[in-house]
């Protein structure tokens, strides 16, 4: 409990604080203190609900709150508030997500309270608006204070906060792996190494290969020689940073000087498996040995990658080591060492009736039973080169639902964090069919409280079930077993993730269509029911979905107060869409250029750094990521060469096409703004 002498020490700095970053010389809302005086008194004086803190533009007119919890550990319950009283109803977004922190006037609150801890509620530009915005946070801070003393929700157990991490990330949900990564390291439990780990995996996800090399503590993390995707994520960010721009200009020179610099961390990459890395990341590990002088070594090294059916990844520069002296014997026994290094590190311990890891039902048991070499199989496979499957025996689709539905609630836990994505991530690589196993993994999200990244989870599992071209019997039960959980979680705060179903049901085709349009009416009829809380971008996709399937809901055209004319128009513009889901691109070209026709809209599926996406990242006035499954070298290509990276909540078209159409509405608000200046 602390004493009346540090509460008011605390009370003070707290009011030096807010009077700072209401002053009226760096804040327009300054000059309105009647109408800001509820907040600044709460900030200062109230002790259980959040701090909002009103700041405004006049010259923009951009309008924001920044919503400050008054202890770490109540970020998400404060996110709950601010969608129960906020929600799309009053704000344009920032509701749900902490916000970067990353503009001048926030320096305050980064120095302050850190970063991922405040939320950014944005307004609109309509007045009337505006003031039901203010008005739903004076009501959220007058009740939250008057409210009797409570407890926060219980943590959940950090297994299966690290599961829902590795969902959301395999799920392209980067958001919510955001989010979920500031909990757990919040709630604790996890070294400080490895919450850097889930951090790198999180940027490599993204493609931001300048953000992982210049990560705080990165150096320590690899002198505690980290696992191998880990060093496959930092060496494929240095190829992308410095490798890579180098190599294409033929400067190999500049390449190894890269490399050498004392902050690239090399030194502590240089050896490694070349067989068990990415092409990028042996790319780089041959630039080193080259750099360093070691010519044999890296003729040893290329003749091992030409004898595994990888010699496309040795640059041209350092093609000519290849026609140096190696003996063949030479290499067929360091192939041999590499090989049975592969297969008998870690050591595992020997138990009695082992089970044999040839299946992925013998992978599942494995997990499930706490088998430790098949957690090191499972995290091995996350060196995604997702053009590149795993060898495994082929096993029939009702045993692999026979295994999924004996699990008990611990092992499926286990299966959860550490076989689940590896296993969906190897259907979305491949073309092997499991209807009736996704039904039953299916079965066990339903009937749990449907969070975030369970969502993530089931639309993917809907995407992967579809793409099986599943019988009629098939695709009426997967149907009505997603169903039941329905009315658990579709409302306007999750509008993103149902019009993906519907859209994900719409985009196939259909051995059911009656059970297709039931089930569709079930996801759309919430939404309609409060439709004046979508805002226009949502409202505008669940109006086109209707219309596709011959559904009989109408839909208002609008659902702000701006008339059209007071919005600004999108010019000519040109935006890239990445994706490894062609089906998805097209679909959100389609609903793009039908409402924004001077748009230029780019489609990429690539998984490599190809000079055309370069040029396309590089030209585009944004770029829309989808991070589902994607190949580390293209992402890593777009976050740096793109101007501009937008990321979307979800990997189906719905979440997509909101992401970009929010993104072209700012830039329209932009060009507007700098046409006014050269009016000016």
């Amino acid at each position: 409990m602390a004493s009346e002498e540090e509460v008011a020490e605390q009370a003070s700095g707290t009011q030096e604080f807010v009077d700072y970053f209401l002053h009226p010389d760096r804040n327009d809302v300054g000059n309105y203190p009647d109408t800001i005086m509820l907040f600044r008194n709460a900030a200062v004086h109230y002790r259980k609900s959040p701090m909002v803190l009103p700041w405004l533009n006049n010259k923009t007119q951009r309008m924001a709150y920044y919503v400050i919890p008054r202890r770490r550990e109540h970020l998400n319950s404060v996110r709950d508030l601010l969608v129960a009283f906020v929600g799309p109803s009053f704000a344009k977004y920032g509701y749900d997500t902490p916000a970067a922190l990353d503009r001048p006037h926030e320096t305050a609150i980064l120095e302050r309270y850190g970063a991922g801890s405040t939320f950014v509620v944005q307004a609109t530009t309509d007045i009337a608006e505006r003031k039901r915005l203010r008005t739903a946070l004076e009501r959220m801070v007058k009740m939250v204070e008057r409210s009797p003393a409570r407890s926060w929700s219980p943590p959940k157990p950090l297994g299966r906060l690290l599961a829902d991490f590795e969902a959301a990330l395999l799920s392209g949900a980067p958001q919510t792996a955001k989010a979920l990564l500031q909990q757990i390291d919040r709630q604790g439990g996890l070294s400080p190494t490895n919450v850097k780990h889930l951090e790198i995996r999180l940027l490599t996800a993204q493609g931001r290969a300048n953000e992982v090399l210049a990560l705080r503590g990165l150096r320590e993390v690899l002198l505690q020689d980290p696992p191998v995707p880990v060093k496959d994520m930092v060496l494929s960010a240095l190829y992308t940073a410095y490798v890579e721009p180098a190599l294409a200009e033929g400067d190999l020179f500049r390449a190894v000087d890269a490399l050498q610099a004392p902050d690239s961390q090399f030194s502590l990459l240089a050896d490694g498996d070349l067989l068990a890395l990415s092409e990028q990341a042996v790319t780089v590990l041959l630039v080193g040995m080259h750099g360093r002088g070691d010519g044999a070594e890296l003729s040893r090294s290329i003749a091992l990658l030409d004898a595994e059916g990888r010699g496309d990844t040795i640059p041209e520069t350092l093609a000519s080591y290849r026609h140096q002296s190696v003996h063949a014997d030479t290499v067929t026994a360091e192939l041999a060492d590499l090989e049975s290094v592969v297969t008998t590190e870690p050591e595992p311990e020997e138990t009695p009736g082992k089970l044999p890891l040839n299946t992925w039902a013998d992978i599942v048991k494995a997990v499930a039973q706490g088998d430790k070499t098949a957690f090191e199989l499972c995290r091995g496979m996350d060196v995604r080169r997702s053009d590149i499957s795993i060898q495994l025996e082929a096993v029939s689709d009702t045993e692999m639902a026979d295994v999924f539905a004996d699990l008990t609630d611990p092992e499926y836990e286990a299966v959860w964090q550490y076989a689940l994505g590896p296993f969906l991530q190897e259907i979305t690589r491949s073309e092997t069919f499991y209807p009736q196993a996704l039904t039953t993994v299916m079965r066990s999200i339903v009937n749990q409280r449907c969070d975030p990244a369970n969502l993530a989870v089931l639309d993917l599992l809907l995407e992967l079930f579809l793409r099986t071209a599943p019988n009629t019997q098939e695709y009426t039960e997967f149907l009505e077993q997603m169903s039941i959980g329905f009315d658990q979680w579709v409302a306007p705060e999750t509008a993103g993730q149902a019009l993906d179903f519907v859209d994900r049901l719409a985009a196939f085709a259909s051995p059911a269509p009656e059970v297709r349009t039931q089930t569709a009416q079930m996801l759309l009829a919430p939404l309609r029911a409060h439709a004046r809380r979508l805002d226009e971008a949502y409202l505008c996709t669940a109006h086109s979905l209707s219309d596709e399937l011959g559904l009989s809901l109408e839909w208002p055209e609008r659902t702000s107060s701006e008339s059209a004319d007071d919005k600004p128009i999108v010019g000519a513009a040109q935006i890239l869409i990445y994706g490894l889901d062609e089906g998805v691109l097209q679909r959100v070209q389609k609903r793009i250029v039908q409402r924004f026709p001077q748009v230029e809209v780019v489609l990429s599926a690539e998984k490599v750094a190809s000079r055309r996406l370069k040029e396309a990242a590089r030209n585009s006035d944004f770029s829309v990521m989808i991070t589902q499954c994607a190949a580390h070298a293209a992402t890593h290509c777009i976050g740096q060469y793109a101007k501009k990276v937008v990321y979307p909540r979800g990997a189906g078209s719905a979440s997509v096409t909101h992401a970009a159409i929010s993104a072209l509405d700012d830039l329209a608000i932009r060009q507007q703004n700098l046409s006014s200046r050269r009016r000016r």
